[in-house]
């Protein structure tokens, strides 16, 4: 696009975000951790400037670009969600030794928090997105997400 904006293509690449790895070494460094989910959240902000751009969306285009949403969406969740699981391994492990860790069960529930976080980011883009698109009905479960009652 001559815009400088990304292309349809482009954003469903970057919410697969392939390149972007997530493993048990991530999760235990809070700084990696906090700059993959930076990255993966960079697409809902691709998709908002996408869409106030824009003077009119298509359904085509609404369609295709709920469908990276959802992709971003599940992508993210999965992650934290992932990494709370290694962290709660982690605890565990410790308390089996009889040495409890303060600064993981904090790192826990920092990244567990990221879960409300990511409600936060998905309800601002999904009012985004309903703004542009109103007429596309959201699945039930983004309409929750999103507070707005059918």
């Amino acid at each position: 696009m001559s815009s400088g904006l990304e292309t349809i293509q482009e954003l469903k690449e970057r919410a697969r975000a392939s390149n972007v790895e997530i493993s048990e070494r991530v999760c235990l460094d809070m700084s990696r951790f906090k700059a993959v989910l930076h990255e993966l959240r960079r697409v809902d902000d691709n998709i908002m400037l996408r869409m106030n751009t824009t003077n009119t969306a298509d359904a085509d285009d609404c369609k295709a670009l709920f469908a990276v949403l959802q992709t971003a969406y599940a992508r993210r969740e999965h992650d934290i969600r992932f990494c709370v699981d290694v962290l709660d391994r982690k605890i565990d492990e410790r308390k089996k030794q009889n040495s409890p860790s303060f600064s993981l069960q904090t790192q826990r529930d920092w990244i567990n928090n990221e879960l409300s976080v990511e409600n936060i980011v998905r309800r601002r883009s999904l009012d985004v997105f309903k703004s542009r698109c109103p007429f596309i009905e959201l699945p039930e479960v983004f309409v929750e997400v999103s507070g707005q009652k059918k």
